[in-house]
C-alpha cells in the first residue's frame, strides 16, 4: 500500500458556509439541503434539517458539493469532531464541515470513507487551539494507506458496504415496526377506537364517551384517571461504580447512560461502558419490565425525560447484568401488563414537549423535577383488559425489533474488527469473505458440510417429491424447467404453508434466489428424473416415464395428499397472469416471498432494500433489484399479499 495525501487524491477539498441568519431570502421557502456537523457521523447522509435557497447560493460563496463527497467534522467537543459521512445527494453544508471531492480515476470514495473511520482519533488529535478545532490544512495533508489498485479499494469496501447494508435493512425494518406499534396506540389509546367486546372500533362504533374535567377532554366510559406515580411500584437509582475492580466492588455490569438510551430504543449504537459496583448495590441491577429515565441532561431544544425500556431480548444484547447511571432513574411498574401502554404515553408526552414544563436547574445542568411530576400530572388509564390486548400485539413487534437490535449488534462488531484489519493488509479481501460466510449468501456446498450432508441424505430424502413436482409441471404447465425451478418451487410452498415433509430442508439465499443442498443432491441422484440438453450451456429436467407406475402409487397414496395438493396449488399460482408460467417471473415471486418471510412485513421500502443488497452473481445483474424494477415489485408484493 501507498501512503497519500488527501489533497492528491482529492478533485477538491474545502469548507462549507453559514448565510446570515437575518437574511430571510436564505433560507426561507429554501430547498437545497445544508448539512451541520451534529448530523455527521452516520455513513450516509440523503437529507438535511435546514434547507437553503437558490438565491443563496447564488449569492455568497457557499458552494454545491457534488454527490458521494466526503463531509469530516472540524470542530465539536464531544464525538462530533473527526466524524465522516457521505453525502449522497448535490449538498452544501456549513463551515465547520470539511468536504472533499475525491477523483475517481485515482481513489474510491468508499474506500477512503472506511479508512478514516479508522482515524477517527488521529483526526482528532490533529485539532489545534483553545477550542480543539481542526484545520482544512491539516486534513489535506493527512495521509492515508492506499492500495495502488482501484479494483482493490473496491473489494475492500464491498466486504464493509455489504455488512452496513445488513444493518441497513434492519433498521428500516426496524422504524416500519416502531410505525406498527405506534399507529396501533393512536388508535386505541389517543382515538378511543380500541376493539369493542364485539371485535368493533369502540368510539367510530357509537361507544359511549363522558367529558372528564380533570383531562379537559372526553374519555371512553368507566375508564379511570390517575397520576403517573399510580403506576409505579417502586424505584431504582442510578450508580457509576469503579472503572477497575477494587475493594467492595466486585459486580461487574454495563451502565446505560442518557447517551445511550437512543441506542438501547434502536435508534444508534449503544456503547455502555463497563463498570464495577458494590455487591451490596445488587438491587439496583435491571430488570424485565423496569424503565430507564433520563433525569438529568437534555438541551434547549431537547428536554429531559428520554424513556427506554428492559425486556428478556433486551438483556440477551448484553454480555453484563444492566444498570443505570446516576443521571438516569430506573422504575417498575406495579403491573407489568402495563409497560408497553406507559411507554407509548410517556413518549407522546416527551414528543409533544410536555416534559419542558417540568424542568429544573442545578450548576446550568437541566434536571426532570421526576417527584413532582409523576405525583401531579394526571393521565387516562385504561382498564385491563383493553391493555393486556395492546400488551401483546405490542410485545411481538418489539421481540421483533430487539432481534434485529442484537443481529446489527454483531454485524457492526465484526464490522469494526474488520476495518482496521483490512486497512492495514493484516486481512485479505479473500479471508475477509470467508470470516463473513455465516452472514453472506450462501451459494455452495462446502467441502466441510459434504460428509454430514451425505449421512443426511441416507436417512432421508426428497426423491418422490422432486419427481411429483417435474411430472406435475409437465402434465399441468406443459413446461419442463432446469434445476433452480425445483429449489424455487420447494420453498414457494414453505413460503405459502409449512409442510411436516419440509421439516429437513434448510433454504439459503444465493446469487439465483432459494438454495437448499439436500435438493441439490436428491437432484443429483437423478432416481426418477433425466436430464434433456437443449444446447451446449443448458439443460431441462423431465420425468423419466419408466418409473410412472411407482411414482403414481406414491402420488395417490393417502398420506402423501397434502404435499401433492400444495405442488398443484403453486402450479396453479405458476399459470396466473402475472407469472405465466415464465422462469423470471417465478423468481420474482420467490425472491420477493423470502424478503418477506424474513423482514416479517410487506413493506415495500423494506423489502427491495433488501433485494438492492441481494447480490447476483449471473445475466450481467449486480443485485435482484437490478433485474426487478420498483414498479414489478410492487405488483408481486400485491399478489402475494391478495393470494396469502
Amino acid at each position: 500500500m501507498n501512503r497519500i495525501a488527501l489533497k492528491e487524491i482529492s478533485k477538491s477539498i474545502s469548507s462549507g458556509l453559514t448565510p446570515l441568519r437575518s437574511n430571510s431570502k436564505f433560507w426561507e421557502g429554501g430547498n437545497i439541503p445544508w448539512v451541520k456537523t451534529e448530523q455527521l457521523g452516520n455513513k450516509y447522509i440523503y437529507d438535511s434539517n435546514e434547507k437553503i435557497t437558490d438565491y443563496a447560493l447564488n449569492n455568497t460563496t457557499i458552494k454545491l458539493n457534488p454527490s458521494n463527497t466526503l463531509s469530516i467534522a472540524m470542530y465539536g467537543e464531544g464525538k462530533t469532531r473527526g466524524s465522516v459521512s457521505i453525502l449522497r445527494t448535490e449538498t452544501t453544508t456549513n463551515q465547520a464541515c470539511c468536504n472533499l471531492s475525491i477523483d475517481e480515476e485515482k481513489a474510491y470514495y468508499e474506500y477512503v470513507y472506511y479508512f478514516l473511520k479508522t482515524q477517527y482519533e488521529n483526526l482528532r488529535n490533529l485539532s489545534s487551539g483553545v477550542r480543539k478545532n481542526l484545520n482544512s490544512n491539516d486534513i489535506k495533508n493527512f495521509e492515508i494507506s492506499l492500495p495502488e489498485s482501484i479494483k482493490t479499494q473496491k473489494q475492500i469496501a464491498k466486504v464493509l458496504s455489504d455488512l452496513d447494508a445488513k444493518i441497513e435493512v434492519n433498521n428500516k425494518i426496524n422504524q416500519e415496526l416502531e410505525k406498527m406499534a405506534k399507529t396501533i396506540y393512536d388508535y386505541w389509546f389517543v382515538q378511543f377506537d380500541f376493539p369493542d367486546p364485539n371485535g368493533k372500533p369502540y368510539k367510530s362504533s357509537g361507544g359511549k364517551m363522558v367529558y372528564n374535567q380533570e383531562l379537559k377532554c372526553e374519555i371512553p366510559e368507566g375508564w379511570e384517571v390517575s397520576t403517573i406515580s399510580d403506576w409505579i411500584e417502586n424505584g431504582k437509582n442510578g450508580d457509576w461504580g469503579k472503572e477497575e475492580e477494587q475493594g467492595n466492588y466486585t459486580e461487574k455490569v454495563s451502565c446505560i447512560r442518557g447517551a445511550d438510551i437512543n441506542g438501547l430504543n434502536g435508534k444508534g449504537e449503544v456503547k455502555s461502558p463497563t463498570r464495577y459496583i458494590l455487591e451490596k448495590n445488587n438491587h439496583k441491577i435491571l430488570e424485565v419490565g423496569d424503565l430507564i429515565i433520563e433525569i438529568s441532561g437534555g438541551s434547549p431544544t431537547q428536554s429531559t425525560g428520554r424513556l427506554a425500556f428492559i425486556t428478556k431480548e433486551t438483556l440477551d444484547r448484553f454480555e453484563n447484568p444492566l444498570i443505570c447511571s446516576n443521571f438516569c432513574k430506573a422504575v417498575t411498574l406495579k403491573d407489568k401488563m402495563y409497560l408497553y401502554n406507559f411507554v407509548y404515553k410517556w413518549n407522546r408526552m416527551y414528543d409533544a414537549g410536555v416534559l419542558f414544563g417540568w424542568e429544573g436547574k442545578t450548576s446550568g445542568i437541566k434536571n426532570l423535577l421526576f417527584e413532582n411530576f409523576i405525583t401531579n400530572f394526571k393521565v387516562v388509564k385504561s382498564p385491563k383488559e383493553i391493555v393486556e390486548q395492546f400488551y401483546n400485539k405490542v410485545k411481538t413487534i418489539h421481540q421483533k425489533k430487539q432481534k434485529n437490535l442484537l443481529e446489527n449488534q454483531k454485524l457492526a462488531a465484526l464490522r469494526d474488527w474488520l476495518l482496521p484489519m483490512l486497512m492495514n493488509g493484516q486481512v485479505t479481501v479473500g479471508e475477509a469473505k470467508e470470516e463473513l460466510r455465516m452472514v453472506a449468501e450462501p451459494g455452495t456446498i462446502y467441502e466441510k458440510d459434504k460428509v454430514s450432508l451425505d449421512n443426511l441424505y441416507n436417512s432421508v430424502n426428497y426423491d418422490y417429491e422432486v419427481a411429483t413436482v417435474v411430472l406435475l409441471t409437465r402434465q399441468i404447465l406443459n413446461r419442463t424447467f432446469g434445476k433452480k425451478y425445483i429449489h424455487k418451487m420447494f420453498s414457494n410452498i414453505q413460503f405459502f404453508e409449512s409442510l411436516p415433509v419440509f421439516e429437513d430442508l434448510e433454504f439459503q439465499e444465493n446469487g439465483w434466489g432459494m438454495y437448499c443442498p439436500i435438493l441439490t443432491k436428491t437432484i443429483e441422484n437423478k432416481r426418477f428424473i433425466i436430464f434433456e440438453d437443449i444446447n451446449d450451456d443448458m439443460s431441462v429436467i423431465n420425468f423419466n416415464y419408466k418409473h410412472i407406475k411407482e411414482v403414481a402409487n406414491w402420488i395417490n397414496a393417502e398420506e402423501n395428499q397434502e404435499f401433492v395438493s400444495q405442488v398443484k396449488h403453486m402450479l396453479n399460482i405458476y399459470q396466473k397472469s402475472l407469472i405465466n408460467k415464465d422462469m423470471n417471473r417465478i423468481e420474482l415471486l420467490n425472491t420477493v416471498l423470502e424478503c418477506m418471510n424474513v423482514l416479517e412485513t410487506d413493506s415495500f421500502d423494506a423489502i427491495y432494500t433488501k433485494m438492492e443488497n441481494w447480490e447476483m452473481r449471473e445475466e450481467g445483474y449486480q443485485n435482484k433489484a437490478e433485474k426487478f424494477n420498483p414498479e414489478e415489485t410492487r405488483l408481486m408484493i400485491d399478489f402475494i399479499k391478495e393470494i396469502q
